[in-house]
């Protein structure tokens, strides 16, 4: 046996058919793990992977897939850490793997091979779904000598219990399902409530349908708003509305997701969102919302019993409330199907190796870049820091660690850093202006010459470099030189997309530059004199205004 791993859109939507082989064959297959699903939830997440199995022959299909994604944060010392979770985290109540039933020992030897030779300091089997026997044969091939696990269990801000999941198996008819799973109390009201709603005009039940689903979800979500707003806080809340709306809207654009809103007049009292999970023959209900105010008859008792008899006539053999143990749940005559979250850690509270993750180290410096953006240098340093350890060659870890040692004033350590990074790099334009900056702050002006001129022989007309490059000549004397490399600037404009600034700034240092005359037709203008050592440029200039006019770099 052999496990490949899947890691693009393309890849994935290639294996339809296999998948949905898979999916239709595994007793433990649920909706959010069909391919339908995934596709469009994946779409808008990043570092996923999913673990294949197949036989070593090369034209075998795969016999099991293991969905996943891989998560960087940071710790409580702001080092970054990775972690893998399952794909469907944060939106399917159910996550886990397909797998052919025959092949599942193979399937749980080879995936958890494949996961300790990763780097991760956690791996979480959050809600995984299928038989304890697949949950106690991971922990088993998991855990070891570098890792720990241990169980838990979720609950929510009214102490509810996320890992028991409510389900009805249906009966062959409505009666027997009224007999069978609801007190008589329960029952007579359930028909009682239904006859008023089917009987009259008063009440109605509508589905939604592509001209009234925005409706109908704006309908759910404002109710949901409502009643969980004060318990969960508005920001998250909102979070929660576009997050689950988005994977709705996924699900009835594939042909998966049934709204029923119960109406009183033109009033609407409640909505549920249930996900049609028609391979499997099961309704999974999501999300409700209901009218806090309206107490009778009871819209949530209407429309769940409502959806129940519709599945039952629609050949449907599992009601599934999904993950929670809501008292509510429990009228309707429910039986608890168990589900677990396991988490894997490393012992030393390390990722597996020491460093990053290969696959986390664009993360990482995206986030250094981030952090020196906004002026958090030392967490800025620290990132880029683990780039560079996990990616001894990443230049623009370097070049960013070059950065801050010129913003902490080590100047001296930052030229060196510039200089070493020159041979290496595809494109040195930067890497020069930066080591013309620092040779200018260290009052180096015929190397930071050197490195304009090197710019200019690569990108001919840059603005920043032939401002700078006047400057520093200006300092030393060279007045004509200034003068020419500013009145290139000047003649020639800023390109296309480029500051313009330094354009202006070259046409207004060219006003202020005396025009050095002959002795014979005047008096000579004498050049200003040499800034001492250890005064920046700018400093410089501004100190001998008065004696030069001309403190160009403001």
């Amino acid at each position: 046996m052999q496990v490949k791993c899947i890691e693009t859109m393309e890849a994935f939507v290639a294996l339809k058919d296999n998948w949905e082989a898979v999916f239709a064959a595994d007793p433990h297959a649920q909706h959010f793990l069909s391919h339908g699903w995934l596709r469009r939830f994946l779409a808008r997440k990043k570092r996923w992977f999913i673990l294949a199995l197949k036989e070593k022959d090369p034209g075998a299909p795969f016999v099991a897939f293991f969905p996943l994604r891989l998560q960087t944060r940071q710790d409580k010392d702001g080092l970054f850490f990775d972690e893998i979770v399952m794909a469907g985290n944060y939106a399917a109540d159910y996550t886990g793997f397909l797998c052919l039933p025959e092949y599942e020992r193979y399937a749980v030897a080879g995936f958890c091979k494949v996961l300790r030779q990763q780097v991760w300091k956690e791996i979480k089997l959050d809600y995984f779904n299928g038989p304890p026997e697949r949950r106690e044969a991971m922990i088993r091939a998991l855990e070891g000598p570098r890792v720990m696990f241990r169980r838990r269990t979720p609950l929510n801000e009214q102490k509810i219990d996320a890992t028991i999941c409510p389900q009805i198996h249906l009966p062959e008819s409505w009666d027997a399902y009224l007999e069978r799973h609801m007190s008589s109390q329960t029952r007579q009201k359930l028909r009682r409530f239904l006859r008023k709603v089917e009987g009259g005009d008063e009440f109605r039940i509508t589905h939604a349908d592509a001209e009234t689903i925005d409706r109908d979800l704006t309908i759910l979500f404002d109710f949901w708003r409502t009643r969980w707003s004060p318990v969960k806080g508005a920001e998250r809340t909102e979070e929660l509305i576009r997050s689950t709306r988005q994977m709705l809207m996924d699900c009835f654009e594939e042909g998966d997701l049934d709204v029923p809103v119960l109406w009183h007049g033109e009033r609407p009292l409640a909505a549920l969102a249930n996900i049609v999970d028609a391979g499997k023959k099961a309704i999974r209900f999501y999300i409700t919302g209901r009218d806090e105010t309206w107490t009778t008859p009871s819209p949530g008792l209407i429309l769940h019993g409502y959806c129940i008899r519709r599945a039952i006539a629609d050949g449907f053999r599992l009601y599934d409330f999904l993950r929670g143990n809501e008292p509510y749940k429990y009228m309707f005559g429910v039986e608890e199907h168990r589900i677990s979250c396991v988490e894997f850690k490393t012992r030393d509270g390390k990722n597996l190796g020491g460093k990053l993750n290969p696959d986390s180290i664009d993360f990482v410096y995206r986030q250094a870049l981030d952090f020196n953006r906004r002026g958090k240098r030392v967490d800025a340093e620290r990132a880029f820091r683990q780039v560079v350890e996990a990616a001894p060659d990443h230049l623009g870890a370097e070049f960013g660690l070059a950065n801050l040692q010129v913003l902490r004033g080590n100047l001296a350590e930052a030229e060196e850093a510039f200089r070493a990074l020159l041979p290496r790099t595809p494109d040195p334009r930067p890497v020069l202006m930066r080591l013309a900056d620092v040779c200018l702050a260290r009052s180096a002006y015929p190397r930071a010459i050197e490195a304009l001129r090197d710019v200019l022989r690569l990108e001919p007309y840059k603005g920043e470099a032939l401002y700078k490059l006047g400057v520093a000549s200006l300092v030393l004397g060279e007045r004509e030189a200034a003068r020419q490399a500013w009145s290139q600037l000047v003649e020639h404009g800023a390109p296309t997309g480029t500051r313009t600034d330094y354009v202006e700034k070259a046409r207004r240092a060219l006003n202020r530059l005396p025009v050095a005359r002959r002795p014979n037709r005047g008096i000579l203008i004498n050049p200003p004199p040499a800034p001492p050592a250890g005064i920046d440029v700018q400093a410089f200039l501004m100190m001998t205004r008065r004696k030069t006019g001309a403190a160009f770099l403001n």
